[in-house]
């Protein structure tokens, strides 16, 4: 399983990464840091679930959802983000996204839905 890390912080994508190591058997995992990178990593790897930072500048995380949805409809968006309300959460859910999780109190939930999505995708 390819899963993408997008997260313009330095160490929440090590973080991410760390914990999915140390619970998922048969990942690769790719990190990413702006927009850009995000996007060509995306049309390279071709990953079966994104984990995406609500925050990146200049709203390129709704850019970058809406990109993913329209052209990887198979690919699972977990988006996290610090602040968690309705608004963000109904935004991102329209542009596409799977999931919607709270860094600070959600964190946990990754391994479990990756599995998931990744028995989902093989089915």
């Amino acid at each position: 399983m390819k899963i993408l890390i997008v997260d313009s912080s330095a160490w929440i994508p090590d973080r991410i990464a760390g914990l999915l190591a140390e619970t998922l058997e048969n990942k690769s995992i790719y990190k990413a840091f702006s927009l850009q990178e995000a996007r060509t990593l995306f049309h390279q790897v071709k990953p079966t679930v994104v984990i995406l930072d609500k925050n990146l500048p200049d709203n390129g995380s709704l850019t970058l959802l809406k990109e993913i949805k329209s052209g990887g409809k198979n690919t699972t968006v977990i988006v996290l983000s610090f602040r968690i309300s309705v608004n963000a959460e109904q935004q991102c859910k329209l542009a596409g996204a799977d999931y919607f999780l709270d860094k600070y109190t959600d964190f946990e939930e990754l391994p479990d839905i990756i599995r998931h999505a990744g028995s989902r995708m093989s089915a």
